[in-house]
């Protein structure tokens, strides 16, 4: 029965190993590298895999560049662009708000003169204005880490005999 057992956790390892030999990314996806040797990603289309190297391109432009896969620390697939209206809305309005607030307090008495929180309210209301349209401008890529995974499992040898290892990257 021991054996059985053995036989099954190396299968399953083997079969895993295997799997290993390409990345859950496809030919056309968007991708970032993160090599060993270099501080700077690679940023391009994946062109292929194979057991050694991944061939990224960078731009149409450019010629396509190997990576070996024993310099890659990390692979993260592209989720796509987009803008940070909300972030640039919450942003305005709070800077805004305490502009208005301390304007608005500092005026007693005048005519025209909102008072603190009427000062809050318009100087608010309008960072959030033009802090929504600065957020819809400023656009950024977000990335799905694929390599390294987040959850890995490898058989290894202990005192004992064979054990079962298991890693979880943050």
């Amino acid at each position: 029965m021991r054996r059985l057992t053995v036989l099954v956790v190396l299968a399953t390892v083997a079969q895993n190993v295997a799997a290993q030999d390409t990345l859950a990314i496809a030919a056309g996806e968007r991708v970032r590298l993160t090599p060993q040797s270099s501080h700077r990603p690679v940023i391009g289309v994946l062109l292929g895999q194979d057991r050694d190297s991944l061939r990224v391109q960078a731009d149409s432009n450019s010629a396509p560049v190997a990576v070996a896969r024993t310099d890659v620390t990390s692979v993260e697939a592209s989720l796509g662009r987009h803008g940070h209206a909300g972030s640039g809305a919450l942003a305005g309005l709070v800077f805004g708000g305490i502009v208005g607030a301390a304007a608005g307090s500092s005026c007693q008495d005048d005519f025209l003169c909102p008072g603190a929180g009427g000062g809050a309210l318009l100087l608010g209301g309008t960072g959030l204005v033009f802090g929504a349209l600065v957020g819809v401008l400023v656009r950024s890529e977000r990335w799905e880490r694929v390599y390294p995974e987040e959850v890995g499992v490898a058989v290894m040898t202990t005192r004992h005999g064979v054990g079962v290892g298991v890693s979880v990257a943050f």
